[in-house]
């Protein structure tokens, strides 16, 4: 399950992040359509990670009229992944979640029970860098590979 299922407040595209998107899309000769900025608004307009059917469902939501399916989202989403504007993270399952790229490089904590993505606090992560360093030697990328274990819900 992706965190936008209990993801608190939605939100439009800043000025910014508007932007940026058309500025991308523009060097590869693109515009952004209709379709495209409705994928980027639930990306980037959700607090924490989505997947592509809680996409379609945003999409579908606050843009009844624009005629959108999976596959339409599917390729908004491949072209948002090649211009580097969003990060695809592969949760183990075979699901995938996205999340804008301009919030970093992170770590990830997957419960193996309900599926959620969960971010890794940064000083957690780097506590335990350092000490894979420090005993080790070994200087471990936390950000390719996400954290497996159980979510507090699914503990209790």
């Amino acid at each position: 399950m992706c965190t936008s299922t209990d993801a608190g407040v939605w939100r439009k595209l800043d000025p910014s992040e508007r932007r940026e998107i058309i500025g991308a899309l523009q060097q590869r000769g693109l515009r952004l359509t209709r379709q495209r900025e409705a994928v980027c608004e639930a990306v980037f307009g959700c607090p924490g990670h989505i997947c592509a059917e809680h996409i379609l469902a945003v999409v579908e939501s606050r843009h009844p009229g624009l005629g959108m399916n999976k596959t339409t989202v599917y390729r908004a989403l491949d072209l948002l992944l090649d211009l580097g504007l969003v990060i695809e993270h592969k949760c183990g399952d075979g699901r995938a979640q996205y999340e804008p790229a301009s919030r970093g490089r992170h770590s990830h904590m997957i419960c193996r029970r309900c599926g959620r993505l969960l971010d890794l606090d940064e000083s957690v992560a780097g506590a335990i860098r350092s000490g894979l360093r420090d005993r080790h030697g070994f200087q471990a990328e936390l950000e390719s590979y996400p954290l497996f274990g159980l979510c507090a819900s699914c503990r209790n």
